[in-house]
This record gives structure tokens, C-alpha cells and sequence, in this order.
């Protein structure tokens, strides 16, 4: 019966679409992280290793799938607030996912050949290629979903990103589940005897993991009981992004100015504003309406800053009337206590198909039809700004899900991640937003200030503690404390050297396998 179930791809399709569900439910806001260790189990039910073809097709429909559940969001974004109606809202998301999709093809497809191939030894090459894989993924379509990720509220694994970045743990997530899968083949060809090596292997690792997990953590939170606290001012609207289009640019940046007034004075060590909580602060070239708007709240939030004795980050935008036209930067400026503007930074990427449209230059008409698409130009600095006793490192949106990015800056004393989400609604989207902003806190060893316009704001220290988070579209005005202090780790000095040894340890095992003498008959 089991092998008429199996041979029945009608069956193993319905199975594959029930993997799809695990992996949702492993990303934020269920975020039902230990399903990432047995999650992938089903899909190695679903394989064969005689039908290769149908093999890749389940493999490319769990991908497609398991991202349109977790991308689901996009609809009601594009549907609100583009000119596009909500079928082609639908078609979008499946264009994307079928994208995105799509490496989940040859992840799924390549576990017979390379059992096949490499016997046991394929429950560590499968892994170390879908990290190769994740990594390809993340450079080429620039919107990263890595799996190891999901642990991101262990402490005791987590601490590895330190070392490896998010990809050991992705590789830890696969190696254990392979284990699963081939004690699950050998069963199934009669083989009783379980995969003790590779077993014993994983065991090892992940012991080896939770032992440096426990004694990160440790040595990281005695440092942060030592670590000069900063007072922060939490202000977090609850207003939706429809009622902030609305409400115009002046009357929201209104509402943050009464809101830092009432702040006393003395209070608190640093006030920050998120992403788009003031207009453009700073235009530079002929347009002198523009000029005076500009000077005008610039003044204003330097008399606020003055008024509290502290120094204000402000996330805002910085305008360029060239004699080559307009151009216009996503910005971050800050203002130190006696309300100067003291350092400025302009966004390095921009949001592809949010703030600018790719290849718009060239089909200009596609990007009006579309609308709701800025156009941004990138800035070119990794700059940092010197306030509150320290060095902000202040990534806008989604800059703080780039790994490499957020190590271009030159050892900031804190992170400062301004953004608004409000653009997604009441979505997963700022979960898993926030969820991969978080990781670089531990990645790079630095804390980091979440500060979004409608949620989710939060603290993050450097061993992945987060606190002072709030909810979607609930109004925030308190106090918080952010200890300050920074840790060294492997990742931010080397990077992403996982992943090349991954791609060779793929290599050098593949070579093996073409090089071993055949058995001739």
C-alpha cells in the first residue's frame, strides 16, 4: 500500500504541497522554528530515484509554492498601492515565486544523482550546495530568504552566525533533515542498519554548535552588563500607510515633531525618527521653494533636538537640482544635542520596483503605467554619524537584510536600521523583515535601534536578544535602554568564506566521485 501511495504522483504532489506549509510556518509570525529540523523530511518521501524528471517538476513546485506562501503579502501591497489591478497583483507574485522557485528544481532534483554518486556522503554535499545555492540566490535576485534564519530566537545555535553568517546554520538545518532522509531510503530498500557516521556527524556538529552557543551568549551578555546604557526615545506612529498618503508629508512629519516635544529635557540619550518621518531636509541646488521647505525643518528638528538636550537621527531625503535634473536620495541625517546637523547618509540600495524601477531608463512608459514606483538615485558612502557617545552605522530599510552592505561600514558603535514598513499592511512582511535585520546584529556583533514608522520596532544585541519590540500599528512613545557595546566575530572580519568552502567541499567530492575506478561487470 505505502508503495502504491508512492508510486502515485497525484499523492506525491498533494505531499509536496504539505511541505510547502511547513516551510511557511517557519518564518515569522508563526515562526514554528524546530519544523525547520524535520520539515524537509516529507519531500524526501515524495522522490524517487527512478523518475528524475517528475523529481525536478515536484521539487520546482515546492519552491514555487513554499515562496508564494511566505511572499503572500505582495498582493495586497501592489494591489494598494500601484495602478495595477489585484489579477495582475496575483500574476506577479506567481512570476515571482516560479523566479525564486526555481533553484528548489535542481536542489530536489540533484538527491538521488548525488546519492548515487556519493553514497552516504551526499547527506553533507546536498546541504553545502543549497547553501551555494541560497547564496547564488541572494546575489543575483537581491531579495534573501535564508533559511537558517529561522532560528533566529535559539540563542544557543544562533551565536554560529558569528562564525559562519546565517549559512551555517542553513547548512546544519539540511545536513540534519538528509540524515533523516537517507536512514528513510535504506528502510525503504531493506537496509535496517541506520546511518551511524553520518549521524554521529550531524550530532557532533550541532553539540559542537549548542557548546559555542552557550558560551557566546555568555561571554556576550557579561560583557553587555558592563556596557554604557543609552536612553532612547521609542516613537513608532500607528497610523496605515493609506492614512500617512493622506495625510500628506507635512502633517505626518507634524505628528513626530508634537511627539519629540513632549519629550523632557535630559531624559534620554538619543531620539530617532524612522524612514520618511520628515521631507527633504536637505536640498541643494536652484529650486528655492524647495530650499526654504528644507531649512525650515531642518530648523525645526534642530530646535527639537536643542529643546531636549539629545541628539535626533532623522530618516528623510536629500533632493539635488542639478543642470542634469532632479535627483533624489533615500537619506539619514543627524543631529547632534545643540541641534546641528552633524553627518548625513544616503541610501547605497535602493529598493528594486519600490524606489526605482530597473532598467527604467529604457521603458520609462512601464514605470508610470505601473505608478507607485520612486526614483531614487543610490548613494555611494558607507558614511557613519557621530552622535550619542558613539558611531551609527544607520542602514535604511532594506539595506539591513544585506550582509555585505551592513559589513561596508567601518566598525559602527551601533546600528541604527530606519524604515517603514507600514507599505506592507497588516502582513507577515515586517515579521520576516525584521526577522532578517536582526541577524546582522549577531553576524557583525553590534547592536542595533530598529526604529519603523508603523511597526516592528525593536532592540537587538549583538547575541540576538531582542527586546522593546512593538506591534503593527499600535503608537509607541517610551523610554527604552540600549546597552552599548560591541563584540568582534569571524564573519565580520572574513565574510562569507562558508560559502566558498561549501562550493569546494562540493567540488572536491564531485571530482572524487568522477575519478573512482568503476566496477565493470
Amino acid at each position: 500500500m505505502v508503495g502504491t501511495l508512492r508510486d502515485s504522483l497525484a499523492v506525491r504532489a498533494v505531499v509536496t504541497l504539505a511541505a510547502c506549509l511547513l516551510m511557511s510556518l517557519e518564518a515569522p509570525p508563526t515562526n514554528l522554528h524546530w519544523i525547520q529540523w524535520v520539515g524537509l523530511v516529507p519531500m524526501f518521501w515524495v522522490l524517487r530515484p527512478d523518475t528524475p524528471r517528475s523529481n525536478r517538476w515536484l521539487g520546482y513546485l515546492y519552491g514555487v509554492f513554499g515562496v508564494a506562501a511566505i511572499f503572500r503579502w505582495l498582493i495586497d501591497t501592489i494591489d494598494l498601492f500601484s495602478n495595477l489591478p489585484f489579477i495582475l497583483a496575483f500574476a506577479i507574485l506567481l512570476l515571482f515565486a516560479s523566479v525564486f522557485g526555481a533553484p528548489y528544481a535542481l536542489l530536489w532534483g540533484s538527491v538521488h544523482p548525488m546519492r548515487r554518486r556519493l553514497g552516504t556522503w551526499w547527506v553533507v554535499a546536498w546541504p553545502a550546495l543549497w547553501v551555494v545555492l541560497e547564496y547564488l540566490c541572494m546575489k543575483i535576485f537581491l531579495f534573501p530568504y535564508n533559511h537558517g534564519v529561522g532560528q533566529y530566537q535559539v540563542p544557543v545555535v544562533w551565536q554560529v552566525v558569528g562564525i559562519t553568517g546565517v549559512w551555517g546554520l542553513t547548512f546544519l538545518i539540511f545536513f540534519g533533515n538528509a540524515v533523516l532522509g537517507e536512514w528513510f531510503y535504506r528502510r525503504v530498500e531493506g537496509d535496517a542498519e541506520p546511518p551511524g557516521i553520518a549521524a554521529a556527524a550531524f550530532g557532533a556538529c550541532l553539540l559542537a554548535t549548542v557548546s559555542y552557543g552557550v558560551y557566546r551568549f555568555e561571554a556576550v551578555e557579561q560583557g553587555l552588563r558592563e556596557a554604557r546604557v543609552v536612553r532612547l526615545a521609542q516613537l513608532q506612529s500607528g497610523v496605515t500607510m493609506i492614512e500617512r498618503l493622506e495625510m500628506g508629508s507635512q502633517r505626518g512629519a507634524a505628528e513626530w515633531i508634537e511627539w519629540t516635544k513632549g519629550i523632557p529635557r535630559d531624559t534620554v540619550d538619543l531620539i530617532v525618527w524612522p524612514e520618511g518621518a520628515a521631507p527633504y531636509l536637505n536640498v541643494r541646488g536652484r529650486n528655492e521653494t524647495e530650499k526654504r521647505r528644507g531649512n525650515r525643518y531642518r530648523n525645526i528638528i534642530g530646535k527639537l533636538a536643542k529643546d531636549a538636550h539629545a541628539p535626533i537621527v532623522v530618516g528623510a531625503g536629500t533632493v539635488l537640482d542639478t543642470d542634469d535634473g532632479i535627483e533624489v536620495f533615500n537619506s539619514v541625517y543627524a543631529f547632534d544635542e545643540s541641534g546641528e546637523v552633524v553627518g548625513s547618509y544616503d541610501k547605497m540600495v535602493p529598493l528594486p520596483f519600490g524606489e526605482y524601477f530597473p532598467f527604467g531608463e529604457y521603458v520609462p512608459w512601464l514605470a508610470n503605467a505601473i505608478g507607485g514606483i520612486g526614483d531614487f538615485r543610490a548613494g555611494t558612502e558607507p558614511t557613519l554619524l557621530a552622535v550619542a557617545g558613539t558611531t551609527i552605522a544607520a542602514p535604511i530599510c532594506y539595506e539591513a537584510i544585506l550582509p555585505d552592505t551592513c559589513r561596508s561600514f567601518d566598525d559602527p558603535g551601533l546600528f541604527v536600521n530606519v524604515t517603514n514598513d507600514a507599505w506592507f499592511g497588516d502582513s507577515a512582511a515586517p515579521w520576516q523583515h525584521g526577522m532578517l535585520a536582526a541577524s546582522r546584529t549577531t553576524e557583525l556583533g553590534v547592536p542595533m535601534i530598529r526604529s519603523t514608522y508603523s511597526g516592528i520596532s525593536f532592540v537587538a544585541e549583538p547575541h540576538g536578544v531582542i527586546h522593546a519590540e512593538t506591534e503593527l500599528f499600535v503608537p509607541a512613545r517610551r523610554l527604552v535602554e540600549v546597552r552599548l557595546a560591541t563584540f568582534p566575530t569571524f564573519y565580520a572580519r572574513f565574510g562569507d568564506w562558508f560559502v566558498g568552502l561549501c562550493f569546494l567541499f562540493v567540488l572536491a567530492l564531485e571530482a572524487r566521485a568522477r575519478l573512482a575506478p568503476r566496477e565493470t561487470s
